[in-house]
């Protein structure tokens, strides 16, 4: 098998190709990790989700990671990690735009908010949604791929 490093273009192609990516974050140094369902535009990983332990822990440390890998032919691989800094996207005045992109980026794939557990509605009303929509700045990436030789 014949291993070689993804260039940054690779690696954020292949984020934003995929759909789904494990989530690391940790708090009081004990590290949790889960499976998102997200969305990939200009250097953010959107994702939204129901209050619990990972937007608890997010909160109280904003640094994180998401995983993502694909299998290849044959034993063919290829994964990317990005590192970034977790950041709420409320329902209220300076932050519509970006809540909007989240939801327009989110809502281009069937069944997108399955994960999160109850669909999301859009509301008059912000206590209406339980939902916490969030974004991740990917501030670095990396990767690599295994080829059958």
């Amino acid at each position: 098998m014949l291993i070689r490093t993804l260039s940054v273009l690779e690696c954020t192609r292949l984020l934003g190709a995929n759909r789904v990516a494990r989530l690391a974050c940790a708090k009081d140094g004990q590290p949790y990790v889960v499976p998102l369902h997200y969305a990939y535009s200009d250097a953010h990983v959107y994702a939204f989700s129901m209050p619990g332990k990972k937007i608890e822990w997010m909160r109280a440390n904003p640094l994180v990671s998401v995983q993502i890998d694909e299998h290849g032919e044959g034993r063919g691989w290829r994964s990317v990690v990005a590192d970034g800094r977790y950041e709420e996207l409320p329902d209220r005045i300076g932050h519509k735009v970006q809540r909007d992109h989240a939801w327009a980026l989110l809502s281009k794939h069937a069944d997108w908010w399955e994960p999160g557990a109850l669909k999301p509605e859009k509301s008059e009303v912000a206590t209406d949604l339980p939902h916490v929509f969030f974004r991740i700045l990917v501030a670095t990436v990396s990767g690599r791929e295994g080829v059958d030789s």
